[in-house]
């Protein structure tokens, strides 16, 4: 299930053919926009989070509707430059989990930020029109720059929300698909979008609204006050959709639980036990009461065992098609060279129609 909020943006999209092929999207046309970090293998909280939103979104636009998903590399590098060595493995890895998890490249602009220039240039242009203070003031930013000592912080964490809001308006977005942590980003975003139309005496760039997906936060498995993220250091914290079953297994049964006794749901004193449940409840397409029913009187452990059960279950012919793709890089580089020239349409035109705004061609 996806809401809408209004007043708010996030990159989250897909482009069909006929879209692409034209280069452009009528003023009443809506644009679907994303994008997802390449941090390598996707997680299940990718999967809930983002990816089977966008596959519903994907199966459900209006038809003509662009969709366009990117793989933001450029974000990537906001707190510092990605090794060689694992640059390029991310980025396939995860476009072919992407792909294996049912975004189709025919019906989705699958494509890599870094390879249309234009983003940083709309990127450098909106930049004109946003003071560092208002950026410092980000919750996010002064979150991440804490672990940076003496002031020692990068530039793109502060160019971020910029960058962000480029890869928005570049497509002339109208629908961002996004988290809720984002919701401080996509304010900034719309305020850009408005500060350039009002400058500028021009409509052009649309308003976008921000798409929230139901699980958009999933949690830790051994820290369920955390989101589930790459960036823990533990393996144990995720489950990768390109675990074996018995890895699956595995992580379930260490998810961080209790030893009260019976399931029952207490977020605030049972959080590891209510995480499992809301992941069972995702999994299965059903509410938390629900769930919480079929489980009364039964132990931890039982739930452990059944939410693996279903977890293995989506994720076994995912992971196969996972696999297979990552057997065939030269396959997964030509997908995201098509599209790559099917955004660049869409980014060079947009571009040209900007500059002829603010005078500069």
């Amino acid at each position: 299930m996806l809401r809408v909020v209004s007043g708010a943006a996030q990159t989250y999209c897909r482009v069909g053919l006929r879209a692409a092929s034209s280069g452009s999207s009528s003023s009443n046309t809506d644009v679907w926009f994303s994008g997802i970090q390449p941090t390598g293998v996707p997680h299940i909280g990718n999967y809930l989070g983002f990816i089977e939103p966008w596959i519903d979104i994907q199966e459900n636009a209006r038809s003509g509707s662009p969709l366009l998903l990117s793989i933001v590399d450029l974000h990537a590098m906001t707190v510092g430059p990605v090794q060689t060595s694992r640059a390029r493995s991310n980025i396939r890895e995860m476009c072919a989990g992407l792909l294996a998890c049912g975004v189709d490249h025919e019906e989705t602009i699958l494509f890599q930020q870094s390879d249309i220039a234009e983003h940083t240039q709309l990127a450098w242009f909106l930049g004109s029109l946003q003071t560092i203070t208002k950026l410092q003031r980000m919750p996010q930013y002064k979150d991440k720059s804490k672990k940076f000592k003496n002031g020692q912080v990068p530039l793109g964490l502060l160019n971020y929300p910029v960058l962000q809001a480029a890869d928005v308006l570049l497509y002339k977005g109208t629908h961002v698909a996004v988290g809720e942590d984002q919701t401080q980003h996509m304010n900034l975003l719309t305020d850009l979008a408005r500060n350039f139309n009002g400058f500028y005496e021009t409509d052009f760039f649309p308003i976008p609204k921000q798409v929230t997906g139901t699980h958009a936060r999933v949690k830790s498995l051994s820290s369920p006050d955390t989101k589930m993220s790459k960036s823990d250091p533990s393996s144990l914290s995720r489950i990768e959709i390109s675990d074996s079953r018995e890895m699956v297994f595995k992580k379930c049964r260490r998810a961080l639980s209790d030893v009260v006794g019976d399931v029952t749901y207490d977020p605030m004193s049972r959080p590891g036990v209510a995480n499992l449940l809301h992941l069972y409840a995702a999994f299965t397409k059903r509410t938390i009461q629900s769930v919480t029913e079929e489980f009364a009187g039964n132990s931890v452990l039982a739930l452990k065992d059944r939410l693996a059960e279903v977890v293995d279950e989506r994720l076994e012919p995912i992971r196969q098609s996972y696999h297979s793709l990552l057997s065939h890089t030269a396959r997964i580089d030509d997908i995201l060279d098509y599209g790559n020239e099917r955004a660049v349409v869409i980014a060079r035109r947009n571009m040209a129609n900007i500059k002829n705004i603010m005078g500069l061609k």
